[in-house]
């Protein structure tokens, strides 16, 4: 019968004057059970139709959201009003439901006749406290999310439309699952409007200052909305941080917050490098510990993990903070990415996360690359005796083997986009194998200071290798290896010492074979009538057991003249050094004279190589002197 009824209201046009669905059970009288019937769209076309619309596309996170039901009655005029007594709108998505429950004193806050009767009205919806939820008896739980009231009595012929704003918690895609209208009399009667039904894209009604106007849906699904996440009103910044940084430096960047949310927040901080983990930098925040805070970790406990969190607490409105944040480079140059999140809540709204990215490319690059070169040098001790008495004690505390002197002279090229301050560059020598010594001592004409290298320019530092033998009977050969410490500096007052280490090429010693060194020794000032001369000395060196014997020539050059031998033979007992000298006169200025010294080792037929020292240069044909141009 309440069916029956129900059609009869909107298509039967012989209805009595005034006619009332909710008395039409009033003939049968009165009944043990209140019927109640549900009844869904697709089953009944009913007098009343149902439409939703949200009025944008799109909406974030705690944000509020304006939503329209517009109800419009297509009964016969000879009928009185239907009075439902609530509706439930129910969400997909995370959205709370919304019921609207009915105040027939309620009057509407804008009314329009240009189509038809419209009314207007504002819904102020709340959300449900536990009071109104135990008072609810009837209520199921899908009813009990946010509350409004509206005046729910529909005139034949008229439209009503009920404007209510909510505020989404989530994010996603919300849509309308369903919406339950509800006619309390002496009878429950619930007609649901769902599915298809709600996916329509019908025109709606567009309140303007004329009046009220029909407006097309377009291709847009008006009963659903994307929510994006909130955007986040807490600034993150770090005003000094750089794209490119150094290897092996130290930096402290300053992490400020802001906060320009309505009201006050909680923050915490996560701090991180993207990349590989052994070479990204590691972090530490380094802000005095908050009362709250655990107690102080132990040096295990206080390894540095990839992600370096630390909670900031609670934030002001408009407030702001600042924390220090330190990075320690690694020593290999890397590419990574540099992030840091905040991460928040409003106060109010404590179930609501809400996050904040600063994000960076950061490119560590080395501050210097070095070109070594290492020279042999002449030893002016004298070589070791087989005959010399030793202590007892000073046998296994001294070396007492062949001994060879080395220069090392490094130039430290700066590939920084800034000056860069050196406090000091230091050789080490980091393993000697096979019985050998090797000491280290910077020239002493090259003190120690504080260098300011400019980009792309160069620093040169010179050092004295003394390799040594523990024992004389020993002749194997050495390998030496190395390490080059560089502390360096940015030019600035609160910069932080950096040591870099550079990669060093291992050294070789040979300590069993004869080799022939080459020393030069300018005249001094002469008058100006007198002609200049180079004292050239060579020094034959027999390190081995045997008693050589050597062949040596002079090679004529078109460039100098010399005085000296042309030719001769020399003789050298195991362990023993012999000193040739020659007077250069250069016959050319502003270049490299070659002197093409012979030495061939008789014993074992091989030619000796010639090496340079204290500044000559050593090649093929022999040491090459450098000759200044005239004045």
């Amino acid at each position: 019968m309440l069916i029956r009824n129900m059609r009869r209201l909107g298509f039967d046009s012989n209805l009595e004057e005034n006619y009332d669905f909710s008395e039409c059970l009033d003939e049968i009288g009165d009944l043990e059970e209140i019927p109640s019937v549900t009844v869904e769209a697709d089953e009944l076309v009913l007098c009343l139709s149902f439409t939703f619309r949200f009025c944008a596309i799109e909406g974030n996170v705690g944000e509020p959201l304006t939503a329209e039901l517009t109800i419009t009655s297509h009964a016969s005029h000879s009928t009185s009003l239907v009075s439902l007594s609530r509706v439930l709108i129910a969400f997909e998505g995370g959205q709370k439901n919304i019921v609207i429950g009915h105040n027939p004193d309620l009057e509407a806050d804008a009314s329009g006749s240009n189509q038809g009767v419209i009314d207007w009205y504002d819904v102020h919806v709340r959300a449900a406290d536990s009071t109104q939820e135990e008072k609810s008896t009837e209520a199921s739980s899908e009813e009990l999310g946010l509350l409004g009231t509206s005046n729910l009595g529909i005139g034949p012929g008229t439209t009503r439309i009920m404007c209510f704003k909510m505020i989404p918690r989530e994010s996603g895609v919300v849509r309308v699952a369903k919406i339950t209208s509800t006619i309390k009399a002496k009878f429950d009667f619930q007609y649901i409007v769902t599915g298809d039904d709600l996916m329509r894209r019908d025109d709606y009604w567009q309140r303007t200052s004329e009046g009220f106007s029909r407006t097309p849906a377009g291709k847009h699904v008006l009963s659903e909305i994307r929510i994006h996440p909130k955007p986040p009103k807490v600034l993150v910044m770090v005003p000094d941080l750089h794209k490119d940084y150094f290897t092996d430096e130290t930096v402290t960047l300053e992490v400020e917050i802001t906060n320009e949310e309505d009201e006050d927040v909680d923050v915490s901080l996560e701090a991180r490098f993207l990349g590989q983990p052994d070479t990204v930098p590691t972090l530490k925040w380094t802000a005095e510990p908050q009362p709250s805070e655990p107690p102080a970790e132990t040096p295990d406990e206080r390894k540095l993990k990839p992600i370096c969190s630390r909670h900031l607490g609670l934030i002001e409105k408009l407030g702001s903070r600042k924390i220090s944040l330190t990075l320690d480079a690694k020593p290999v140059a890397t590419e990574a990415v540099f992030e840091i999140q905040a991460s928040y809540y409003l106060v109010t709204e404590p179930d609501t996360q809400i996050s904040k990215v600063l994000v960076n490319e950061v490119v560590f690059d080395r501050p210097f690359e070095a070109n070594y070169d290492f020279q042999p040098s002449i030893d002016l001790l004298p070589m070791p005796n087989h005959f010399q008495l030793i202590e007892s004690n000073e046998l296994k505390s001294a070396a007492r083997g062949l001994r060879q002197r080395w220069d090392s002279t490094i130039r430290l090229a700066s590939f920084a986009s800034e000056p860069l301050i050196i406090e000091d560059v230091t050789l080490e020598a980091l393993g000697v194998h096979e019985g050998a010594v090797c000491g280290i001592s910077r020239v002493s004409s090259d003190p120690v200071r504080e260098t300011l290298i400019a980009p792309n320019d160069f620093h040169e530092s010179h050092f004295e290798l003394r390799a040594q033998k523990v024992d004389l009977d020993d002749r194997r050969s050495n390998t030496f290896e190395f390490q080059l410490s560089v502390r360096w500096r940015r030019n600035g007052l609160d910069a932080r010492l950096a040591t870099t280490i550079l990669p060093t090429p291992d050294l070789t010693i040979s300590f069993g074979e004869p080799r022939v060194l080459a020393s030069v020794q300018h005249s001094p000032q002469r008058v100006k009538e007198e002609a200049e001369f180079i004292l050239l000395s060579y020094t034959i060196e027999n390190p081995s057991t045997h008693v050589l014997n050597f062949e040596i020539s002079m090679e004529t050059s078109d460039e100098f003249a010399f005085c000296g031998p042309k030719t001769t033979t020399l003789q050298l007992v195991p362990v023993s050094r012999h000193a040739m000298r020659y007077h250069i006169m250069p016959l050319v200025r502003g270049k490299w004279i070659t002197s093409e010294l012979k030495v061939l080792d008789t014993h074992f037929q091989q030619v000796l190589r010639v090496h340079g020292t204290g500044g000559m240069r050593s090649g093929k044909r022999g040491a090459s002197i450098w000759v200044d141009a005239e004045e």
